[in-house]
């Protein structure tokens, strides 16, 4: 005979059951499509019914906001990495000439 496995007891300290969330709907499966993804995984913000409207729209707006400094730096640094480029170019040409 086989010992039965019981699961484990629910606890009754909250009046409220608590729902298991899914996958999808967790804040680490948001965080991490958010850094893989940027603005592209709000949908699985605005879709996650656990989060009421002020919540998304303070959460996209936030995205939004590190997607636009994250482009901002990333525009001076090619500027920057151009401009030495260039430099270096010129450089390159008044050896040329000068042999």
């Amino acid at each position: 005979m086989e010992p039965s496995i019981q699961p484990p007891l629910e606890s009754t300290s909250s009046s409220f059951p608590r729902q298991k969330i899914k996958t999808i709907d967790s804040m680490k499966t948001f965080l991490m499509a958010t850094a893989a993804l940027g603005p592209f995984a709000l949908p699985l913000l605005w879709r996650n019914p656990r989060y009421k409207w002020p919540t998304k729209v303070a959460a996209s707006i936030a995205v939004l906001a590190f997607t636009w400094l994250l482009l901002h730096f990333a525009e001076t640094y090619l500027k920057d990495q151009l401009e030495q480029f260039e430099q270096l170019k010129a450089q390159l040409e008044q050896a040329r000439q000068a042999q």
